[in-house]
């Protein structure tokens, strides 16, 4: 799958191939269809937002898609449906 990713704070964000994640227990992958892009996540690939999190990352919040996989112990969502996700939590 394509990813854009911060790699490195205050780089460019560069767009790789990846291998698709397969969710753990009680997470399912989503195939996403649109994520917006807002100032978190320019100060996340800054680097000066107040949280640093662990390079290399995937930004991206206030997305949406359609569940492809349930991982181990899902029960109240199914493959298809449309979901919005965080990425703050």
């Amino acid at each position: 799958m394509k990813a854009a990713i911060v790699e490195e704070f205050g780089k460019p964000i560069v767009v790789k191939d990846i291998p698709v994640p397969q969710p753990g227990y009680g997470e399912v992958l989503i195939k996403v269809i649109a994520s917006g892009v807002c100032h978190t996540d320019l100060h996340v690939r800054e680097g000066d937002w107040i949280v640093k999190p662990k390079l290399p990352i995937i930004p991206g919040h206030e997305g949406a898609g359609v569940i492809v996989k349930l991982g181990e112990g899902v029960t109240t969502l199914a493959v298809g449906d449309r979901v919005g996700h965080a990425w703050l939590h």
